[in-house]
């Protein structure tokens, strides 16, 4: 469903602000999002869909789609569980995100030390000096530090194959 709702930019959560469940009980009888109900039909075996928005606090995560090949039988015990499940879901989602930007921050800091150490062994200064040429470097080539710090530990230490 995520992908046909991004095909057809047919957002079933579009100008929804506060329902974070939506369901289609039958997409033969569906109005709302008429493109994306007459693409599951056509292209799949969908024929009832429940979405359920993945929030942590104020942050949208993803959705989480429950489908059906018969129209009608995602009930209310279904919302119920589905919800709960979202909720783990969404958890789970968020502590993945912030390891994944821990071990980006760890692996910037890491090449941007790098850079510093290439910088004062190129240009025999202290570690201060070489922080604010970094800088320096990364305001005037318009780019983020660890990405020049990256390209330049690139250039003096190219990877073996």
């Amino acid at each position: 469903m995520d992908e046909l709702q991004r095909r057809y930019d047919e957002s079933l959560f579009r100008g929804r602000l506060v329902k974070r469940t939506v369901q289609i009980v039958d997409h033969d009888t569906e109005t709302r999002w008429p493109t994306v109900t007459a693409a599951a039909r056509h292209d799949t075996p969908v024929r009832s869909t429940m979405s359920i928005q993945l929030f942590v606090g104020d942050l949208e995560l993803r959705t989480l789609n429950l489908c059906s090949d018969t129209a009608g039988n995602l009930g209310r015990t279904t919302e119920y569980l589905a919800e709960d499940l979202a909720t783990h879901a969404a958890i789970a989602l968020l502590a993945a995100r912030r390891g994944q930007q821990f071990h980006s921050a760890l692996a910037g800091r890491d090449v941007i030390g790098q850079e510093k150490g290439i910088l004062m062994e190129r240009s025999d200064i202290g570690a201060a000096q070489a922080f604010l040429l970094a800088t320096r470097l990364s305001q005037d080539q318009n780019m983020p530090p660890a990405e020049v710090a990256e390209k330049l530990v690139q250039s003096e230490h190219p990877p073996r194959r």
